[in-house]
């Protein structure tokens, strides 16, 4: 047992004078994957760092500093608590919540004082009273039901900025007097910036300019160049947001660093984090030829090497430019092969090479699959034809999937978009002949769809060669597994066994389980199928279909096969059963 999966997920920031010791603080909202979030200070002057622990749940998007005096906290992704943080004695008032929500996303600081901010499910207006320590919701943002988020704010005198969507984007004005809202902009537009004279929205690289106080529409050029400089730009080019500290300096967020610079024209010098990284949730995990287990964090965009002879471990640095996680992993020619969300990213990484990320060297981002798609819910498997194959889920507000493959010499990356069209590929395998896949109504910023899913037979020049639709009150997932001549198949209350000699489920070998089928690995020398269901491991026979239960610590979703047996992960906690 062991907790090697560590690292930082900044999701929000801000800066104070900390009225505790009088000194200029840079805020991190860290969020900890399964675990409880906090609260990172750093000193500007002398970089020591203070870590405080949240009351309760993952994490915050939402951080505002309320005069010096608070911090006010809105988190996710299971509580959607309101914590306030008195600055002069540390102490945390009692927590608040909708319970009807999950997510509390940005919050501001309205011109009457108080917070504002938006939720998942609910797609929620919330205000907040600091002086009262009071939490009311006002009821929906929108009237499209499909809608669930209320995501992005921003302030004016009078009013709350709010947009959100996915299945209908909308960009909102709340009056915060007559507790109205109106209409404005272009829908799918976001607010990047609003002061007293003017409101900034931006979808890709378009900008659209409005009056702060009437709404209308400002045209004429220029306005672009009036927009505040909030970016500083990196070593190897690319732009990272920079917030302002005093003395005209600045300071910002890079995956696990921090920087502080004299002024935007300064190249940033990247610092880790100047406390410890909590051990947070491990999402993926495979091994290389060499017997060291690798996984990705739950959240945060990080990798980690577990050594088993000795219990040493190593956490990296973001593996990409975006946000998210790593799903799929998968070592060819010592080379550790990943796929991504959010950027629909493929990634390579060399162990053996020197580790620079931020020059685009080691690790290397192929090209992605974004913007149409963005999450590696299949993960990645390799193929009949030695390439990596994953199963990806559509951009956000949209239902769809696709299958895409890296070469491992060229790296050529191709893609076959909606094989099943409105369905994500939930789960890929592969043996020596095909790539199988599954399906379901899973998406991105909209409602799990009740579908009827696929299986599905691909092979790798021919394309689809066989399909199967399930019945519609059958689930598929993750759970998919090529074994011994087999394809074993998590479908609802079941583990199913497709025969690809005849290319039909072998109904006399189906095995029920009492819970759904979350992962499947194969293990013992190729004799043995592990399949965990619920709170139990299931050690199928290949040979003769017998079947052995191991009693397991929580829920699983990650395993990996080892020489020494399987390998997975309970939430942080990495385990392992002795085969």
């Amino acid at each position: 047992m062991s907790r090697p999966c560590r690292n930082f997920n900044i999701l929000a920031s801000t800066v104070m004078t900390d009225p505790f010791d009088g000194r200029e603080k840079i805020v991190l909202s860290n969020f900890a994957a399964g675990q409880t979030g906090n609260l990172i200070f750093i000193d500007t002057e002398t970089g020591q760092g203070e870590s405080l622990a949240l009351p309760g749940d993952e994490g915050a998007w939402g951080l505002v500093n309320w005069h010096n005096e608070k911090l006010i906290v809105g988190t996710c992704p299971n509580h959607a608590y309101l914590h306030s943080l008195d600055l002069r004695t540390r102490e945390w008032a009692e927590p608040l919540r909708d319970p009807s929500e999950k997510y509390v996303w940005d919050i501001v600081l309205g011109s009457d004082d108080l917070i504002y901010g938006g939720t998942w499910p609910g797609c929620s207006l919330l205000r907040y009273d600091p002086k009262e320590h009071k939490l009311e919701n006002l009821g929906r943002v929108s009237d499209n039901p499909k809608n669930l988020y209320s995501r992005h704010f921003h302030a004016v005198p009078g009013y709350i900025l709010v947009s959100g969507g996915y299945d209908e984007p909308f960009l909102k004005a709340y009056h915060i007097e007559s507790g109205t809202f109106r209409n404005f902009g272009t829908p799918g537009f976001i607010a990047r910036e609003a002061n007293s004279d003017f409101i900034a929205t931006a979808k890709d690289q378009e900008w659209q300019f409005y009056d702060a106080a009437t709404f209308e529409r400002l045209e004429g050029t220029g306005w672009e160049e009036r927009l505040p400089r909030r970016e500083a730009v990196l070593s190897n080019g690319n732009k990272v947001r920079a917030f302002p500290l005093a003395n005209g300096r600045w300071g910002g967020v890079r995956g696990q660093d921090y920087y502080i610079i004299d002024s935007l024209d300064e190249v940033p010098v990247l610092k880790r984090i100047p406390v410890d990284a909590p051990a947070t949730r491990i999402h993926t995990l495979t091994v290389d030829d060499g017997g060291q287990i690798w996984g990705a964090c739950g959240f945060g965009q990080t990798i980690f090497r577990f050594n088993p002879a000795d219990g040493t471990y190593w956490n990296s640095s973001s593996v990409c430019n975006a946000g998210g996680e790593v799903y799929g992993m998968r070592f060819v020619g010592g080379k550790l092969f990943m796929s991504a969300y959010v950027g629909g990213d493929h990634i390579v990484y060399d162990p053996e090479q020197p580790w620079d990320q931020l020059s685009n060297a080691n690790p290397i981002s192929l090209k992605p699959v974004k913007p149409d798609f963005v999450r590696p819910e299949g993960r990645t498997v390799i193929g009949p034809d030695g390439g990596l194959w994953t199963g990806w889920s559509a951009k956000y507000g949209t239902y769809g999937g696709a299958l895409s493959r890296v070469d491992p010499e060229t790296r050529e990356v191709q893609v076959w978009n909606n094989g099943v069209p409105e369905q994500q590929v939930a789960g890929v395998a592969a043996d020596d002949r095909y790539v199988y896949f599954t399906t379901n109504g899973g998406a991105s910023g909209l409602p799990f769809r009740e579908v009827q899913g696929y299986f599905g037979v691909w092979h790798p020049d021919r394309g689809l060669i066989h399909s199967v639709q399930l019945a519609s009150h059958e689930k598929m997932g993750n759970a998919i597994l090529a074994a011994a001549g087999n394809v074993y198949v998590g479908v609802s209350h079941e583990i199913r066994v497709f025969d690809p000699a005849r290319l039909e489920f072998r109904e006399e070998l189906a095995i029920a389980t009492e819970a759904p089928c979350s992962w499947l690995v194969y293990a013992r020398q190729g004799r043995t199928v592990g399949a965990f269901c619920g709170k139990k491991l299931l050690l199928i026979d290949t040979e003769n279909g017998q079947v052995e239960q191991v009693a397991l610590p929580g829920i699983v979703r990650a395993a990996t096969e080892h020489p020494d047996g399987i390998y997975f992960a309970v939430n942080e906690v990495l385990y392992r059963i002795a085969l």
